[in-house]
């Protein structure tokens, strides 16, 4: 008796643990989910860089460097994301149209249409087909 008094918080122990068990497949998509997300926001930076490329405050942000640093996609292969992404947001900032409405002049709304392409199903397809390149480390 004093055995299984002994043993039993033991096998509780190993039986929950057991079942807290982490999948590594689960752990690997939400690694993934973060860096599509971080590459958006690459994306939503290089956007906006393109609109102030005359203000120092723009040529001297770092937020692009931190992102590719973050990210961990190859930057080695041939076929990079990094030129894809840079590419269709220079596409996406030249797609910008002046607003519609009379008050506005013809002026561009620039942030607008930055944030609109960074939450963009046609960038969301173009990282979603990198995603072989994304360089997850387990701990």
């Amino acid at each position: 008796m004093r055995k299984i008094n002994i043993i039993m918080p033991f096998m509780s122990i190993l039986l929950f643990t057991a079942g807290c068990k982490v999948n590594k497949s689960d752990t690997n998509e939400t690694v993934l989910k973060e860096r599509r997300q971080w590459m958006k926001e690459y994306a939503l930076c290089n956007c906006v860089s393109l609109v102030g490329k005359q203000d120092t405050v723009f040529r001297n942000d770092i937020s692009q460097s931190v992102y590719v640093e973050i990210t961990d996609y190859s930057r080695n292969s041939e076929k990079n994301i990094y030129n894809a992404v840079d590419s269709l947001s220079y596409k996406a900032f030249h797609r910008i149209t002046p607003a519609q409405i009379a008050d506005y002049e013809g002026k561009k709304p620039y942030i607008k249409s930055c944030i609109e392409f960074s939450q963009s199903k046609e960038l969301d397809s173009l990282i979603r087909s990198y995603d072989a390149q994304v360089q997850i480390a387990l701990q």
